[in-house]
């Protein structure tokens, strides 16, 4: 790493978690467009066409963005503490109504 990236990475560090956070998607965002190749645009394109020819067949069914990040981030904690040897025994307590 130059002197200049290091300076660059230790600065970062410093600024809050959210700004660090939207520094790292940003650049994130900037390798994609460099690394993108016909290949893999060709293979999006596809995958996007059978995604619309399967929803218009009725095989899949639109979700909210919500809904599916909801979704996503309570499987991502079940996988968390499923690793962690979490979770295990009985299921939480539930109350007869």
């Amino acid at each position: 790493m130059s002197a200049a990236t290091e300076h660059v990475f230790i600065e970062a560090l410093s600024l809050p978690t959210r700004e660090r956070a939207s520094l790292v998607r940003r650049l994130l965002v900037s390798l994609e467009s460099e690394t993108g190749s016909p290949e893999i645009d060709a293979a999006w394109k596809q995958e996007a066409l059978e995604r619309c020819a399967a929803f218009d067949e009725g095989k899949i069914t639109e979700r909210d963005a919500d809904s599916l990040t909801t979704t996503n981030r309570v499987e991502r904690r079940a996988d968390i503490k499923e690793a962690h040897g979490e979770g295990k025994g009985p299921g939480p307590i539930e109350s007869k109504k």
